[in-house]
C-alpha cells in the first residue's frame, strides 16, 4: 500500500474504483485477483462512511422476510456463509433473542424462523429454538420487559471490525497488484465521445493533483454517488435515497444480542453486545444535510432510549458512553416508506443507460452481500474489456484468515510470556498477521506500551498501521486501523500519545502534529454528548 504518485500518473489502469468502503475495497479485491491492473482511490479513508457506522452484523436480515424479500435474505445468507470461511478471525457466531408478547406473536415470529431457517438450509450456525420465559430469563437477567411469555433464540454473526474488512480488502487488493490510495479525492473524469479515458485526483495531504488512464470506472460511492456521475455526464437520474440510522454505545445490558419492537412505530430495534458494551440502534430516517458531517441528533437519542426503557427501566442517557451516525444509501423508490425501501443493490451500466462507455455504479447493498456485489461488478468489467477470468473471492481467505486457534494462542503464551488478553486482542484484529505485530513490537521496549487506558491497543500496533496499512492520519489509527477510538473515551485519551508516535514515522512538524490532535478532537465530537 505504498503511497507513490509519481508513479501511479505513469500508468495505463483497466479499471479505477472510487470509493473505499467495504463494497469499493471488494471490488478493487476481485478486480486485482482475476489480474486487472486495478486502482483504488478513497477521498477519505477506508471504511470511513457507512461501514464504519453500521449495526456491525453479517446477517440475512430476518425482518426483510416481512417484505418478502427471500432473494435478498437467501443471498446474505449465503453470504455469510463465505465470510465465515474467509473471514472468519473477523466474523463470528452471535446468539440472538427475540422476546414474544403473546401467542399470535409467537406463531408469526415462528413461522419467519422456519423460513430463515430454510433459506439458509447450508448453514453452519444452530438453527432457533424456543425459550421458555424461565429460559430467556436465566440468559438475560436484566431483561424487565412487560408481559413477555418466552423467546425464539436464533443465530446470526456480528463482525466487532468492519473497519478491518475494509483494510484486508485493501490490503489483498495491493497483494495482488492493485494501487490502492486513501485521501485521493477524484476532482475530474475524462471522456471522448462519450468514453471514459481517464480521471484526475487530489492528493488530500499534499493538494499534488494527478491525472491518469483508464479503460473503465467502477463508482462505488454510495451517497456521493452523483457527485462522481456529474463529472461524467450531466443530469444523471436520481436513483437513490439516503437515510439516517444512528447508534448508542453504552454499558454493557445483555449477554446476547435482543431484537425489539418499537412501541412508538414498529421499528426494529437492537442491543448488540459489543466488546464490553453494548451498541443499540438504529434509526431509518429521511436526510438531505450535509453527507460528510452526520449527527444523531436529540429526537434520535431520546426515541432509542425510551424504547430501551421499557425492557430495562434501569437504563438511562447517563449508561451512554457515545453515539455514532451514518448514512444509508437506497436504491431509489419515491412511493415507499424509508424503512419499507428494499436494502438490494442494483449495478447500472452507463454505456447501456446513458450511452457513457467504459463506467459502472454499484448503487446501495448491504455489507453483508458486498463480496457478491463486488463479484457481479468486476463481472461486467470483464464483459467490456473483453477480459476471460472468473471471480476466486469466495474461496480466497482474506489476509490474516483465518486467525490462530485456542490452542495455538495458548502455546504463544507460553513461547511468549505475553499475556493471553492480549494475544486474544490481536488475534480478533489481525488473526495470523499478528506475528507481524508481534514482530515491530520486538523493535523497542515500548512496543507492548499500551496508547491508553481503556483500550488493550499497544504502541507496535501504530507503528504497524503506518509502515504497513497506510495509516496517514491519527483518526485513521485510532477509528480505523486500531480499537482505541471505539472504546469508552473515543480515543482522546490515546490521541496525543499516538500523534507523537504517528509523527515521528511520518516526520510531522510541531504544526503538523497540532493539527492532527485537533482534528481528531473535532470528528469525535459530533459523538461525544458531553460536548452538545
Amino acid at each position: 500500500m505504498k503511497r507513490d504518485l509519481n508513479t501511479v500518473s505513469k500508468e495505463k489502469f483497466d479499471v479505477a474504483i472510487i470509493g473505499g468502503g467495504v463494497i469499493g475495497t471488494g471490488v478493487a479485491r476481485d478486480a486485482a485477483l482475476r489480474g486487472l491492473r486495478t486502482l483504488l482511490l478513497e477521498k477519505d479513508d477506508f471504511g470511513y462512511g457507512t461501514t464504519s457506522r453500521s449495526t456491525r452484523l453479517i446477517h440475512g436480515g430476518l425482518r426483510y422476510l416481512s417484505h418478502l424479500d427471500f432473494k435478498l435474505v437467501r443471498l446474505d445468507l449465503k453470504e455469510r456463509e463465505v465470510l465465515l470461511r474467509i473471514a472468519s478471525h473477523l466474523v463470528k457466531p452471535l446468539s440472538f433473542l427475540l422476546p414474544l408478547t403473546g401467542v399470535s406473536q409467537r406463531l408469526v415470529m415462528g413461522t419467519g424462523m422456519k423460513l430463515y431457517d430454510m433459506l439458509s438450509y447450508d448453514k453452519s450456525v444452530p438453527g432457533y429454538k424456543y425459550l421458555s420465559h424461565q429460559q430467556t430469563i436465566s440468559v438475560e437477567p436484566q431483561l424487565e420487559m412487560k408481559g413477555f411469555k418466552g423467546a425464539y433464540q436464533f443465530y446470526d454473526c456480528q463482525i466487532a471490525y468492519p473497519e478491518r474488512l475494509c483494510i484486508e480488502n485493501a490490503i489483498s487488493a495491493a497483494e495482488n497488484g492493485a494501487v490502492v490510495m486513501n485521501h485521493a479525492e477524484v476532482v475530474g473524469i475524462n471522456t471522448h465521445d462519450r468514453t471514459i479515458q481517464g480521471l484526475k485526483f487530489k492528493d488530500r495531504l499534499s493538494s499534488q493533483g494527478v491525472e491518469i488512464e483508464c479503460s473503465m470506472i467502477v463508482n462505488v460511492t454510495g451517497h456521493w454517488s452523483n457527485n462522481i456521475l456529474n463529472m461524467a455526464f450531466a443530469n444523471p437520474a436520481n436513483n437513490i435515497r439516503t437515510t439516517k440510522g444512528i447508534h448508542l454505545v453504552t454499558r454493557k445490558l445483555t449477554e446476547n444480542a435482543l431484537i425489539l419492537f418499537s412501541k412508538s412505530d414498529g421499528r426494529l430495534l437492537f442491543i448488540i453486545p459489543w466488546e464490553h458494551y453494548s451498541l443499540i440502534g438504529t434509526t431509518d430516517t429521511e436526510y438531505s444535510g450535509d453527507k460528510d458531517v452526520v449527527t444523531a441528533d436529540e429526537v434520535d437519542i431520546n426515541y432509542i432510549v425510551s424504547e430501551v426503557k421499557r425492557s430495562f427501566p434501569a437504563f438511562d442517557r447517563q449508561d451512554i458512553f457515545y453515539t455514532m451516525a451514518g448514512l444509508r444509501t437506497l436504491v431509489s423508490s419515491k412511493n415507499s416508506k424509508v424503512s419499507n425501501i428494499s436494502r438490494s443493490h442494483r449495478l447500472v451500466d452507463h454505456e447501456a443507460s446513458e450511452g457513457i462507455k467504459g463506467l459502472v455504479s454499484v448503487l446501495g447493498g448491504k455489507m453483508t452481500g458486498y463480496r457478491s456485489i463486488a463479484e457481479e461488478a468486476i463481472d461486467i468489467v470483464c464483459q467490456r474489456l473483453g477480459v476471460s477470468a472468473n471471480c476466486i473471492t469466495h474461496n480466497t481467505p482474506l489476509p490474516g484468515a483465518p486467525g490462530y486457534s485456542d490452542e495455538i494462542l495458548d502455546q504463544m503464551v507460553v513461547e511468549t510470556n505475553l499475556p493471553r488478553d492480549l494475544l486474544d486482542h490481536l488475534n480478533s484484529i489481525y488473526g495470523s498477521r499478528l506475528n507481524r505485530v508481534l514482530e515491530i513490537a520486538k523493535t523497542d521496549s515500548r512496543g507492548y506500551e499500551k496508547v491508553c487506558p481503556h483500550s488493550k491497543d499497544i504502541l507496535a500496533q501504530v507503528w504497524y498501521s503506518v509502515t504497513e496499512e497506510s495509516s496517514l492520519t491519527v483518526s485513521d489509527y485510532l477509528l480505523r486501523r486500531g480499537t482505541a477510538g471505539l472504546a469508552s473515551c473515543q480515543g482522546l485519551d490515546a490521541v496525543e500519545v499516538v500523534a507523537v508516535e504517528m509523527g515521528r514515522l511520518l516526520g510531522w512538524s510541531i504544526g503538523e502534529w497540532q493539527q492532527q490532535v485537533a482534528a481528531y478532537r473535532e470528528d469525535v465530537a459530533p459523538g461525544n454528548l458531553s460536548r452538545k
